[in-house]
């Protein structure tokens, strides 16, 4: 069995189809390893800001790349 590495995410705020919204965090890793974020998602990035929901993403082919992008909008009241 090989383990597959979890994806790096490069998370940004903003709207669907909108990939460079304000800049939240480089390096982000999902806290299961064993999936990935889904839209609608809600998480809290490791600084204590959130609640974001996840609004859109896209992926390259590689798990280690600034171009794995996660664009998420505030979530809170």
């Amino acid at each position: 069995m090989r383990a597959v590495a979890p994806v790096v995410w490069t998370v940004r705020e903003g709207k669907h189809d909108k990939f460079d919204g304000r800049l939240l965090m480089i390096g982000y890793r999902f806290p299961h390893p064993e999936d990935e974020p889904r839209l609608g998602d809600v998480l809290h990035l490791p600084d204590g800001s959130g609640p974001w929901r996840v609004v859109d993403w896209k992926m390259t082919n590689q798990v280690l790349s600034l171009g794995n992008v996660l664009v998420v909008e505030f979530a809170g009241n």
